[in-house]
């Protein structure tokens, strides 16, 4: 995740492809997503309870996504994951909070886009730039 580009309130689109993009990369999506089914922690063999290995390798997986989550995270952005236990909670949560549309972010960034001018920059830094309001 070191690459990745922490996020913060205004970027969460393109932080949100670099993240999957990765984690998909690595074949561990369905952490994200809530797709990866949560093995039993406990399995019975012969009649005797034991811990499921295949749970341990669930968790200790999730644990390692978690943690590259958070470090991939703004400080000021963090606190509104202190309840959140696994990394699908956060994927979803941070979709929920920045995912969707308010009133204020669309007025934001309608006036973001007036206040956009060309200036002395190039025609592609320009549109780059107001991709990146677009986004």
């Amino acid at each position: 995740m070191t690459n990745v580009t922490k996020l913060s309130t205004l970027n969460y689109l393109m932080w949100k492809l670099q993240v999957h993009a990765l984690v998909d990369g690595y074949g561990f999506a369905g952490h994200l997503d809530g797709s990866s089914q949560i093995p039993s922690a406990m399995i019975t063999t012969d009649g005797v309870e034991a811990e499921n290995p295949a749970y341990v390798n669930w968790k200790r997986q999730d644990k390692l996504i978690y943690s590259a989550l958070l470090g991939s995270i703004s400080l000021t952005v963090q606190p509104i994951l202190s309840c959140t236990t696994t990394s699908s909670k956060i994927w979803s949560t941070l979709a929920d909070t920045y995912g969707k549309p308010s009133r204020g972010h669309v007025q934001q960034v309608r006036d973001q886009l007036k206040a956009w001018t060309k200036g002395s920059r190039t025609i592609d830094e320009y549109l780059q730039g107001l991709t990146y309001y677009i986004s």
